[in-house]
C-alpha cells in the first residue's frame, strides 16, 4: 500500500513539473512577439544641418519618423512681419531623392508627398521668416541623406508682388545627423538684472576753509541714487571719521528709508576737531548698505565712500624785543635781542629773522632753522651810528612757514637816540655882553648875634662836663689813698 502511495506522490510531482516547463516556453515566445512588435523604426533618422542653398533657403534641421520627413526652414530672402504668423497660399512637393515620394498605390506614387500646410515659426525678435513643413508618405532608401523639393507662397499677403518660388536640393549628410529629440517649447527668454544701483557723493562742504584743531563743525554730505530705473530702500548710513575728529551729540549711524530714482539727500553731520589732531588730513569714512527690487526679487547691496579734510593746527608763535637801549654813543655798538616761543602744537619751518633801518650795518640776516612745538630762542642785532645827536629808527621783520608751506610775517620796530658829543650846548639867542640893570648881592660873611649865645652855651657845657670829671677822678685817687694807710 505504501508503495502504491508514493508512486502516486512521484507521478503527481512528475506532471507538475511538466506543466511548468510547457507554460514557461509558452511565455518566453509571446514576450519574444511583443518585443518585437514594440520595437522602433530602424529608419529614423535627424539632424541640424543648418545648410544655406544657393536660393538663400536655410534648413535649419529635418527630422524622418514613420514615413513622415519634416523640415525646419528660414527663406533669408523675406522678412517676418509681426502679427502675419499664416501663409496667403502655400504649396510643397517632395522630388525624388535618398528621401522619396512612396505612396499607399503606384499609380499615385508620385503625388502623395505634397502638403499645402506649413506652420510659421515667427516670434518678437525674429528676422526672417521661419517654418516648419512636413512631408507623407515619404520612403528613405538610407544611401544618402539628399532631398529635393519644389515650394511656393504668398507671405505676408496674397499679391503677386509677395509670391515666392523654390526648387530646393541639398544634401543633408554634410554634418553629422543628430537625433531628433521631442520638440519642447522655446523658454522665455530670462530677462537680466538691471544695472546695479549706488549711491555716490556728490559734494561736501565743511566751512570753506581749514579746519582748526580744537574747533566744532558741521559736515554737510550731499549723496544720490545712480539708478534711473530704481527705487532704494532701508539705507543705513555708517559714518566713522579717524582719530583726530570725534561726532558730537550724535550716532554715527543714521537711517533713510527710500531714496527715489535719481534721488539726492543731504546729511549734516557734527564733528569736533580734537586738539591734539595733527596739521595734515583726515578723513570720514562713510558706508551705505541698502536694499532694491529688481526682476521681483528683493537683493542688497553697499557702496562706501571717503571724504578728506584739512586741518589746521592754530599758529602760537610769539616774538618780542628786548634790551633795547634808549641812547648809544656816536660810533659805539650795542645789541638789539629778539626772543621768540612757538607755543602752538605745531613745527614751524624756516625762521628767518632781517634788520633794515639808518644804521650802520643794516640788511643783517639771521637764519634760524625750524622750530619744534613748544621750543624758544632768541636773535642778537648789532646797530651802530656815526651821526651824533641823530635817531636811530629800524623793524625787525621775522618770516617762517608752516606745515602746509604757508608763509607768516612778523614785524617789530624800535628807535634808539644817539648822543650828541660834538660839544658844549650853547643857546644861539643869547648875547655876553648884555647887561641885566641891577647890582650884584654881596655876600655876608659875619656871625649874628643868637650864633654867638649858642656858641657860649656850648662852651660852658663843655667845661661844666670837664670839670666834674676832673673832680670825681681826684676824689677817687684820695680814697685809695686812705685804703692804703689803714
Amino acid at each position: 500500500m505504501k508503495r502504491i502511495i508514493s508512486l502516486g506522490l512521484a507521478a503527481l510531482i512528475l506532471l507538475g513539473t511538466l506543466t511548468g516547463v510547457l507554460m514557461s516556453a509558452a511565455y518566453a515566445t509571446v514576450g519574444d512577439s511583443t518585443s518585437s512588435s514594440s520595437g522602433t523604426d530602424d529608419n529614423e533618422t535627424g539632424g541640424k544641418p543648418n545648410i544655406l542653398t544657393s536660393d538663400g533657403i536655410l534648413i535649419e534641421s529635418y527630422s524622418y519618423s514613420k514615413q513622415i520627413l519634416t523640415l525646419t526652414l528660414v527663406d533669408t530672402n523675406v522678412s517676418y512681419q509681426k502679427g502675419k504668423d499664416t501663409f496667403g497660399e502655400f504649396y510643397a512637393a517632395l522630388l525624388t531623392g535618398n528621401f522619396y515620394p512612396n505612396g499607399v498605390s503606384d499609380e499615385k506614387k508620385d503625388e502623395t508627398s505634397i502638403t499645402t500646410n506649413a506652420k510659421i515659426l515667427g516670434k518678437d525678435g525674429e528676422k526672417n521668416l521661419r517654418f516648419k513643413v512636413s512631408f507623407p508618405y515619404v520612403g528613405f532608401d538610407k544611401k544618402g541623406t539628399e532631398t529635393k523639393f519644389r515650394m511656393y507662397y504668398n507671405y505676408p499677403s496674397s499679391s503677386n508682388e509677395d509670391f515666392y518660388e523654390y526648387v530646393v536640393s541639398a544634401d543633408l549628410s554634410r554634418y553629422t545627423p543628430e537625433p531628433q529629440e521631442p520638440s519642447t517649447p522655446d523658454p522665455d527668454p530670462t530677462v537680466p538684472d538691471p544695472a546695479t544701483p549706488y549711491i555716490l557723493v556728490q559734494n561736501y562742504s565743511y566751512g570753506g576753509s581749514d579746519v582748526a584743531a580744537g574747533s566744532d563743525f558741521s559736515l554737510n554730505v550731499n549723496f544720490y541714487n545712480t539708478s534711473a530705473n530704481i527705487t532704494l530702500e532701508n539705507i543705513i548710513m555708517k559714518v566713522e571719521p579717524t582719530t583726530g575728529l570725534s561726532i558730537t551729540g550724535a550716532s554715527n549711524t543714521y537711517y533713510i528709508p527710500t531714496l527715489e530714482k535719481k534721488g539726492s539727500m543731504t546729511k549734516s553731520i557734527p564733528l569736533k576737531c580734537l586738539t591734539s589732531a595733527v596739521a595734515g588730513n583726515e578723513s570720514v569714512h562713510i558706508t551705505f548698505s541698502y536694499e532694491y527690487v529688481a526682476n521681483n526679487t528683493r537683493q542688497s547691496r553697499s557702496s562706501e565712500e571717503t571724504i578728506s579734510i584739512p586741518i589746521a593746527q592754530v599758529e602760537r608763535f610769539e616774538v618780542e624785543l628786548t634790551e633795547i637801549p634808549t641812547m648809544i654813543w656816536p660810533g659805539d655798538n650795542a645789541n638789539v635781542v629778539l626772543n621768540y616761543v612757538n607755543k602752538g602744537r605745531a613745527d614751524i619751518y624756516n625762521l628767518t629773522a632781517t634788520i633794515e633801518g639808518n644804521i650802520d650795518d643794516p640788511n643783517q640776516v639771521q637764519n634760524l632753522g625750524n622750530i619744534k612745538a613748544g621750543d624758544s630762542g632768541n636773535a642778537k642785532f648789532s646797530i651802530s651810528s656815526s651821526e651824533a645827536g641823530g635817531m636811530i629808527s629800524a623793524v625787525i621783520t621775522v618770516t617762517y612757514e608752516n606745515e602746509k608751506g604757508d608763509v607768516s610775517t612778523i614785524t617789530k620796530n624800535f628807535t634808539c637816540e644817539v648822543y650828541d658829543n660834538s660839544g658844549e650846548i650853547v643857546d644861539p639867542g643869547f648875547d655876553p655882553g648884555f647887561d641885566p640893570g641891577f647890582e650884584p648881592i654881596e655876600e655876608d660873611t659875619g656871625m649874628r648875634w643868637w650864633q654867638w649865645v649858642l656858641f657860649g652855651i656850648g662852651c660852658l657845657a663843655v667845661g661844666g662836663v670837664s670839670g666834674t670829671w676832673s673832680f670825681l677822678k681826684t676824689k677817687l685817687k684820695r680814697e685809695e689813698a686812705d685804703d692804703e694807710d689803714i
